[in-house]
């Protein structure tokens, strides 16, 4: 009983902080994307601890309060579509060779941001959305795409060491003063 105790409160103070810093993001203009990649961390003491059911778990409760409670619908969007990446990372790290992994990592992403930018047209309208992308011009665009994909590449770094990090720092730590 103690232990499923445990487990409740750490993925609800999880699914808290994740939706926090969603609305967080909403103060400042420029946290759109930055907030739902810091809002996915939540999920990393999640997944080490429990599984990735108990994470998949915190990023559904997440994006729903985000997408209810988040002025920043942007932002809520796309930690809907790209915050689950944390909680299934873990299997793609399985495939062999490296570069059929990243390839792997990037097309999930690239499917997962298509559905995001339709799902935002659906909402905005297609013409005011395609209007606001059309001034990037083809090769704005393009430019747009590939620096989006480093993005993730280095937010896959960095998840590697965060996670890293929690497990040989933190969760020690925390297990002592248990």
């Amino acid at each position: 009983m103690r232990e499923q105790s445990r487990r409740m409160a750490l993925c609800a103070m999880m699914a808290a902080l994740g939706t926090a810093v969603l609305m967080m993001g909403g103060l400042i203009p420029l946290a759109t994307f930055c907030a739902p990649a810091l809002a996915a961390l939540a999920l990393v003491p999640v997944q080490v601890e429990y599984g990735r059911k108990y994470a998949l778990g915190v990023y559904v409760a997440t994006a729903a309060l985000g997408l209810i409670l988040c002025a920043d619908r942007e932002a809520a969007l796309v930690f809907a579509c790209l915050g689950h990446y944390p909680a299934i990372r873990d299997r793609f790290n399985r495939i062999r060779p490296r570069a059929l992994r990243v390839a792997a990592k990037l097309l999930l992403f690239d499917l997962c941001a298509g559905i995001a930018f339709a799902l935002a047209a659906l909402v905005v309208g297609f013409a005011a959305l395609f209007a606001e992308y059309a001034e990037l011009g083809a090769a704005g665009i393009a430019a747009f795409v590939v620096l989006a994909n480093v993005t993730l590449l280095l937010y896959d770094r960095f998840l590697a060491v965060g996670t890293l990090l929690y497990e040989r720092k933190i969760r020690p730590r925390l297990k002592r003063r248990a």
